[in-house]
C-alpha cells in the first residue's frame, strides 16, 4: 500500500515539475520568437468622407450643408467596422493612420461639440469586437475648424494617429520618446490656415531598435503653387529633424507625393518630394520590394460629386502616395490592403479612397 502511495506521489510530483518547466520555458521561447520575427507595419488614410470641395467652392452655409449631407452618405461607421476587421486579420505590429476625423455638430460654431462620427473611437471599438485590441500611442491633431450651416454648425477635426497591437505590450514592444508635432510651414488658403504634422517614436522590439515616423504632408492644390512649396518645406523639415538619428528609421504615411513619377505619372500630386527624401538616403520601400509594379494607392473613388445624392464615384487609382521610406533597415515585402464595401449607389465603394499599405521589415 505504501509503495503504491509513493508511486502516485512521485508521479504527481513529476507532473507538477513538467508543468512548471513548461510555464517557464514557453514565455522564453515566445520572446525568442518575437526577437527573431519581422516587424509588420501598416499605413492607412481612413478618409474623412469629403475633400471639403463644396466648402471651398461655395463657402458657408450652402457648402457646409452639402458637406454634411456628403459625410452622412459616406458610410463612416460601416467603413470603420470593415477596416477594423481587416486590421484584426492582418495583425500589424504598428498602424499609422491619417484622416482619423472627428466630426461634430451644434447650434453654432462655438457650440459644435455633439459627436457625430469619431473615426478613431469607432476603429478601436471594432478592433476590440474582433478580439484584436490596439493601444493608442499618439494622436496628432492638425486641423480643427467649425463653420455654420443652414440648420447648425459642422466641426471638422483632422487627426493623425499611431496605434500598437495590445498583445505586444512591454516587454514584447516598448515605445519611448513619443512626440506629436506640427510643421513650421502651413498653407494659407484663401485666409484659412491649413497645418500638417507628424508623429515620431522610438521603438524597441526584441533585439531591434528603430525610429518610426508617420506623417500626412500638405496636398498640392491645382492652380495654387504655394501648396506644393509648403509640402516641399514640410518634407525638408522632416529630413532635417531626423538628421542626427543614429538608429534605423522607418517613415510611413500619406505623403501626397506621387512615387510613380518614373513611370510617367502626371497626376495632381506630381511633386519632387519623393526624390527629395530619397536624396537624403532613404529607400522608397514599395519600389524596392515590388520592382516594376507601380502599385497605385489613390483614388479608389472620387468625392465631392454633384448633384446629390451622388457624392461619390468609383475610380481607378493612378498615383502611389501612401508610402514607406526606410534608412538603415531593409523591407522584405510590401503589399496593399483594399477592402471593398457592398455596392450602394452614391456612396464609397471601398473602406477608404486610399489603399492601405503593409510593409514588413527584417533586421
Amino acid at each position: 500500500m505504501n509503495d503504491t502511495l509513493t508511486f502516485w506521489k512521485n508521479l504527481l510530483l513529476r507532473a507538477i515539475l513538467i508543468v512548471v518547466l513548461l510555464l517557464v520555458a514557453i514565455p522564453g521561447r515566445a520572446q525568442k520568437d518575437r526577437n527573431d520575427a519581422a516587424v509588420k507595419i501598416m499605413t492607412q488614410n481612413m478618409d474623412a468622407g469629403t475633400d471639403l470641395g463644396f466648402v471651398v467652392a461655395l463657402g458657408a452655409p450652402s457648402g457646409v450643408d452639402l458637406t454634411l449631407a456628403e459625410i452622412m452618405t459616406g458610410r463612416i461607421p460601416e467603413r470603420a467596422d470593415l477596416l477594423g476587421k481587416a486590421i484584426a486579420d492582418e495583425k500589424p505590429d504598428l498602424v499609422a493612420l491619417q484622416e482619423v476625423t472627428l466630426w461634430r455638430t451644434g447650434p453654432t460654431p462655438d457650440t459644435a461639440t455633439n459627436v457625430l462620427y469619431d473615426q478613431l473611437q469607432m476603429l478601436l471599438t471594432t478592433l476590440n469586437k474582433y478580439k484584436e485590441p490596439y493601444d493608442v500611442v499618439a494622436v496628432n491633431t492638425v486641423t480643427d475648424i467649425a463653420l455654420p450651416g443652414t440648420t447648425g454648425a459642422v466641426r471638422f477635426t483632422d487627426r493623425n494617429a499611431l496605434l500598437m497591437r495590445a498583445s505586444l505590450r512591454p516587454p514584447a514592444l516598448h515605445i519611448s520618446e513619443v512626440h506629436s508635432r506640427i510643421f513650421d510651414a502651413t498653407l494659407n488658403f484663401q485666409g484659412l490656415i491649413v497645418p500638417a504634422g507628424w508623429i515620431t517614436a522610438s521603438i524597441h522590439m526584441g533585439n531591434r531598435h528603430f525610429q518610426f515616423v508617420t506623417t500626412h504632408l500638405q496636398s498640392p492644390v491645382p492652380g495654387f503653387p504655394e501648396a506644393t512649396e509648403v509640402q516641399t518645406a514640410q518634407a525638408t523639415q522632416l529630413i532635417h529633424e531626423l538628421r542626427n538619428v543614429r538608429v534605423p528609421v522607418i517613415m510611413a504615411g500619406d505623403f501626397n507625393a506621387d512615387a510613380i513619377l518614373g513611370s510617367g505619372g502626371s497626376g495632381p500630386d506630381n511633386t519632387d518630394t519623393v526624390a527629395l527624401i530619397e536624396s537624403a538616403g532613404y529607400a522608397e520601400v514599395w519600389q524596392v520590394a515590388n520592382p516594376g509594379n507601380p502599385g497605385p494607392t489613390w483614388p479608389l473613388y472620387l468625392e465631392d460629386q454633384y448633384p446629390p445624392p451622388f457624392y461619390f464615384a468609383p475610380f481607378s487609382p493612378f498615383e502611389r502616395i501612401d508610402l514607406f521610406f526606410s534608412k538603415g533597415i531593409d523591407a522584405v515585402g510590401a503589399g496593399q490592403v483594399v477592402v471593398p464595401l457592398p455596392f450602394l449607389s452614391g456612396s464609397p465603394c471601398d473602406v477608404s479612397d486610399h489603399a492601405g499599405v503593409i510593409a514588413i521589415f527584417q533586421p
